[in-house]
């Protein structure tokens, strides 16, 4: 690792190979229909994995400890997501969440730190970071969790100022409120290939509004602990809803400072630079928004946002594209990071990105198309924001205070 270019990765589903075969943490009483849906879910989510992410039958998980320790990343942001939670077949679609989703989030995590502390006692270079600290243990590899989906905090709103506040103690980084499908939290942008945003509107309808008051609960929380929003995956409406509510939980806290806040986009590409004009990358009014509230925006790894790719070179021109895209706004490289989203089903990434452990090649490129901003781009940008982060959360008492949680 310390022969390779160190870089940050905002967005790594490194949990997606631990999952568990039942797919759903034990001692739940369930009904009939969601026994059935338990025997089904694992076989589904084990296809999904074979048509829309792994690269052929054999090649198995991209993001496993061996691929993360060749890759010379030094921080993971590291993806908590349960599938069968946005997939429930038990449920219609846009069903709001449910009480049990929360137990799925609370179990997964136990499951990757579990598995983490023994890789870490079998001598891997790994830490768990849950506070500034640990972001700078030498010749480590920083693990931090984050939440994809709003939906797996429940549909409680009475209860979601204790549940981010659990998160923020167990180091959550941020949590991306939304997702793939329309969960009664906030409204989401179109991201499954297969369908362009129009089909995709069309079949999956969703409100005009951004933001549910389950949503709004979830945001005001969020502000409260200091756990990021990542507007990924959120509809164009829903993103301008999130920017004015944070403002104006600004307003009504004294001393606040815009730069302790930040938003992020953790692994998104640019609109004008990407096929499609696709809802779900970043406008420039959005990029700029990010940029002056010293967030970040980090690129997905995914052909569908970035571009179609043949070759290396081809991918190499790709990823100039964005980057320059970024750089014409004015402000600079200071919130570009790179956000891979590997094996979050985005196949194909980038030709000659297949594996984490390909990871260098996207380094090198960066360092040939930015060299006087590469550092900050591939590392130094987005460890400073969590670092950031987690020095803010201190400072309000909210960080360490949460038992660990249990199955």
């Amino acid at each position: 690792m310390n022969d390779k270019r160190a870089f940050a990765d905002l967005h790594c589903h490194y949990p997606m190979h631990l999952l568990p075969s039942e797919y759903d943490p034990p001692g739940y009483k369930k009904n009939f229909l969601e026994r059935v849906r338990d025997l089904i879910q694992p076989r589904i989510i084990a296809l999904a994995a074979y048509l829309f992410n792994d690269r052929n039958r054999r090649a198995g998980w991209r993001v496993e400890m061996p691929y993360v320790e060749e890759s010379g990343v030094r921080l993971v942001c590291s993806m908590l997501y349960w599938p069968a939670a946005e997939f429930d077949l038990s449920k219609k679609y846009a069903s709001p969440p449910i009480e049990q989703y929360w137990k799925y989030v609370e179990y997964q995590l136990e499951k990757v730190e579990k598995d983490l502390n023994e890789r870490i006692a079998g001598g891997a270079p790994v830490v768990i970071a849950k506070r500034a600290a640990d972001l700078i243990a030498p010749g480590r590899i920083a693990f931090v969790h984050c939440v994809e989906g709003g939906f797996h905090l429940g549909d409680s709103a009475s209860e979601m100022d204790a549940r981010v506040g659990r998160l923020a103690d167990q180091g959550v980084f941020y949590i991306t409120v939304a997702h793939l499908f329309y969960r009664q939290v906030a409204t989401n942008a179109p991201a499954i290939p297969m369908f362009s945003d129009a089909v995709y509107k069309r079949i999956f309808c969703q409100p005009t509004k951004g933001l549910t008051d389950l949503g709004e609960a979830l945001i005001c929380a969020m502000y409260k602990h200091k756990v990021i929003i990542d507007i990924t995956h959120m509809s164009e409406r829903a993103i301008q809803e999130t920017f004015g509510l944070v403002e104006s939980l600004e307003k009504k806290d004294p001393g606040s400072d815009p730069g302790d806040y930040p938003l992020i986009a953790g692994h998104v590409g640019m609109r004008s630079a990407g096929p499609g004009h696709q809802e779900y990358n970043l406008s420039e009014e959005t990029a700029k928004r990010i940029q002056a509230r010293g967030g970040l925006i980090g690129l997905i790894m995914a052909q569908h946002q970035l571009g179609n790719t043949k070759n290396e070179r081809e991918s190499k021109d790709v990823l100039q594209r964005h980057l320059d895209a970024i750089q014409a706004l004015g402000n600079g490289h200071g919130a570009t990071a790179i956000g891979t989203d590997i094996d979050g089903f985005i196949r194909p990434t980038l030709e000659g990105v297949e594996y984490y452990s390909d990871m260098q090649k996207v380094a090198d490129w960066v360092v040939q198309l930015a060299p006087a901003d590469a550092d900050a781009i591939l590392y130094g940008n987005a460890q400073r924001v969590i670092k950031r982060t987690f020095e803010v959360r201190a400072a309000a008492g909210g960080a360490g205070t949460a038992p660990p949680p249990h199955p």
